[in-house]
Formats: C-alpha cells, structure tokens, sequence
C-alpha cells in the first residue's frame, strides 16, 4: 500500500466568504375589474410571499402591486 503524506498549510486559515442575502420582491398585479381576478390578485400575493420567504438565501423585501382598471 502507497504511503500518504498529508501537508497542512501554513500561515491563515482560509476564511469563510459570507454571501449577503440578496433581496427579493414580487411584482402582482390584475387588469380587469372581474372578481376572479381579484382573487388572482390576492392569490399571487400569497404566492410569492411565501416562495421568497421560504428561500433563506433571499430576505423578503415586500410586493410591489398594480391594479390596472380598465376605464
């Protein structure tokens, strides 16, 4: 069986680098006056707030939202 030399570095350990959380919001928005898309529009809210805080990579920066009316 060969014989392993096992060398350790000299000097700093290395560090660690820390990734900063990067981040995240979502865009929802509806473009009809229909009650469907009104539950669409809570629906997507609910969505995306749980995906984003369910990513600890991610810190939840709140929903952006437009609700476009049509005239």
């Amino acid at each position: 069986m060969p014989k392993v030399t096992v060398i350790n570095p000299i000097g700093k350990k290395a560090e660690k680098k820390t990734i900063p959380k990067l981040r995240v919001c979502a865009y929802c928005r509806v473009s009809s006056d229909h009650d469907e898309q009104q539950q669409s529009f809570s629906t997507q809210v609910a969505h995306y707030t749980e995906l984003i805080e369910a990513n600890d990579a991610w810190t939840f920066a709140g929903i952006y939202a437009d609700e476009v009316r049509p005239d």
